[in-house]
């Protein structure tokens, strides 16, 4: 081909090309304004995010009668649907105004960057002398009570109610704090898009009903369209996906009270999640696991999402042993053809490093980095109940690769109960000296497993520890009434750690109204034990067993032996999402008694133990020997 031929095909293919993509946009731009095209994801993300902002903002700060009385979960669902494919900032505006004038017709869209409009005159009537205010007040913040599911967790001390309170309304059982907003008090937020939001935080009212400006249109539509909203629970739709990240993005931007500790930009984790819960998402185990990545950026060791499915976990038990995954515990009792053994370092799982499966276990786990290597352990390896993993371990110099079988559906949790981290003695137990090899006891030393003995059993022997002259308390995981034994440790009554409910009046926690301290006193009981005592501890104390350890170090009551506890305490606060998730979180601050930080740093040891490899293969309990150790030092 000549060079003038090249030229002239070049360019009439590079028209060719000009005219397809010319006629493609025109083509999209064509389909979108017929409702026949999405827009582009990001833009489709963009819309959901303004919404989410919006919808917080509304549901939990704008005070109007219609707003208190709306379902906001099929709001949710509702909402996301019908912003999600708006095409322009001027398409966008007008479904949220659709959306949210009926329920809250005093809020007021505009261009961000521009002056916030003159708010409505039914904010600030002429004459108040036979209205009331009304505004809200958030303890935490609460939830419809036949919404909060009645599931006891370890780590809980108990499932509180929050209070969230309208002022103007009657009186509730608890009394309003002081802080409350003004009349006529508004708020400017940007929303997203180019678009932004001013809201009232006080409304007026007569005769029970807010006030509305003249021509707000009635939310009986609304409602009847947010009424015929479904929420399936054995499968997912995007729209159902959208509206529930919105709902529990919402509730830890506007009350989660560890926010100044944790490393954490949370409009962008918005962001994240909504692409993910749009895009990748296709069924319920992968939005579950959305969900869990959303929450793991919080840092609580309490948050967990739970859902329908089940998984199953191996006939092991694994524990981190100088760096490696070990087996520590087997369920030898009900299989003996098992081919691993205690004491085998674990080098592949399923084809995976055991490095790699703990990473990525971790990305959807909540908390301390001591609290989640705890989850990620008793994770590994699990998957779809029966099925089966290989498993490679090394023993000595040598490599053993294994098959192992999942429980079972029936199997799960009854099975392997008895699988346990360490080598521990009856719950009860006078040990004659160190733990030796093959449970071999010799010495005097009493032992209490706080986690395993209950409160009636302890009060049976309460007689002979008080006269012991030294005796170890077990803390290594969660306590149930047994957490009574401290006040048999003191002559006086022992301050509690101190947990405060948060106080929230305004939007975004900007700033929030205060806080309200609860610190018990638990009076003394007798008989008094006056001996030597040791408390053994580590990541698996979550919450109340951290709490008596607080309490241990302010009263000096014993010496704290083993690794740090897993940093984070006060009340859970649950609550549910449309398609049967339950997302658990904590809704309370903890500090420690001098006021410091205990949020992600935990109860720290006086003097720290860990197991070993030679110990785990010698069934001995190490932490535990270390305890008798010091208390034969003291």
């Amino acid at each position: 081909m000549s060079s003038a031929s090249t030229k002239r095909w070049l360019r009439r293919a590079v028209a060719g090309l000009v005219l397809l993509l010319g006629a493609a946009a025109l083509t999209y731009a064509y389909r979108d304004t017929l409702g026949l095209a999405e827009p582009p994801a990001k833009e489709q993300v963009e819309n959901v995010r303004a919404f989410a902002k919006l919808y917080g903002y509304v549901r939990y700060f704008h005070p109007s009668d219609a707003a208190a009385e709306t379902d906001w979960d099929a709001f949710a669902i509702y909402g996301a649907r019908k912003v999600k494919n708006a095409s322009s900032q001027a398409e966008l505006r007008s479904d949220l105004k659709a959306l949210f004038k009926p329920i809250a017709p005093t809020i007021q869209l505009y261009r961000t960057g521009s002056e916030p409009p003159s708010p409505a005159d039914v904010l600030t009537p002429a004459d108040t002398a036979e209205l009331n205010l009304v505004a809200w007040q958030h303890r935490g913040v609460g939830f419809p009570r036949d919404k909060i599911p009645r599931v006891y967790q370890p780590g809980a001390d108990s499932l509180r109610a929050y209070r969230s309170i309208r002022l103007g309304r009657p009186p509730e059982r608890e009394p309003l704090f002081e802080a409350h907003p003004a009349p006529g008090e508004t708020v400017a937020k940007p929303l997203r898009r180019g678009l932004s939001v001013q809201l009232p935080l006080a409304l007026h009212g007569r005769d029970g009903q807010t006030l509305r400006p003249e021509g707000a249109p009635s939310p009986s539509a609304l409602r009847d369209s947010i009424g015929r909203v479904e929420a399936p629970v054995f499968e997912t739709t995007p729209s159902l996906r959208l509206g529930s990240v919105a709902i529990a993005w919402n509730v830890f931007q506007h009350f989660y009270p560890y926010f100044e500790v944790v490393d954490v930009d949370w409009n962008a984790v918005l962001t994240r999640t909504l692409r993910r819960a749009l895009a990748d998402d296709r069924s319920r185990k992968t939005f579950a696991q959305t969900l869990r990545r959303m929450v793991a950026q919080l840092g609580d060791g309490h948050g967990q999402v739970k859902g329908l499915s089940t998984l199953a976990g191996l006939p092991v038990k694994f524990g981190r042993v100088e760096g490696n995954v070990v087996v520590v515990d087997t369920a030898a009792y009900v299989d003996r053809a098992l081919c691993v053994e205690v004491g085998d370092v674990v080098t592949s799982i399923g084809g995976r490093s055991p490095k790699q499966e703990l990473r990525d276990a971790k990305q959807h786990i909540s908390g301390s980095p001591q609290w989640k290597e705890v989850r990620a352990l008793q994770q590994f390896g699990r998957g779809e109940p029966g099925s089966n993993v290989s498993l490679t371990v090394q023993r000595g110099k040598k490599e053993k690769a294994c098959q192992l079988r999942r429980a079972s559906g029936s199997e799960i949790g009854r099975r392997y109960q008895k699988l346990q981290r360490e080598n521990r003695p009856t719950p009860i137990d006078t040990l004659h000296g160190g733990v030796h090899r093959g449970g071999v006891h010799r010495g005097g030393v009493h032992y209490v497993d706080l986690t395993r003995a209950t409160w009636p059993e302890i009060q049976d022997r309460i007689g002979g520890l008080a006269r012991a002259e030294r005796i170890v308390f077990d803390l290594r995981g969660y306590p149930g009434s047994s957490r009574k034994a401290l006040q048999h440790l003191a002559a006086d009554s022992l301050l509690q750690m101190r947990i405060a409910t948060p106080q929230f009046i305004y939007p975004d926690q900007d700033p929030r109204a205060g806080f309200r301290t609860d610190r018990g006193r638990p009076p003394p009981r007798t008989p008094q034990i006056t001996g030597d005592v040791a408390f053994l501890a580590d990541a698996r104390a979550i919450s109340a067993p951290e709490g008596m350890l607080a309490v241990v170090k302010h009263h000096d009551l014993g010496t704290v032996v083993g690794q740090a506890t897993a940093g984070a305490n006060g009340g859970i606060n649950p609550f549910e999402l449309p398609g049967g998730y339950a997302i658990h979180w904590t809704g309370q601050r903890a500090c420690k008694h001098d006021g410091s930080q205990h949020h992600l740093v935990g109860i720290q040891p006086d003097v720290r133990a860990e197991r070993t490899l030679e110990g785990v293969r010698g069934g001995r309990d190490e932490v535990l020997e270390k305890g008798i150790e010091v208390l034969r030092q003291r």
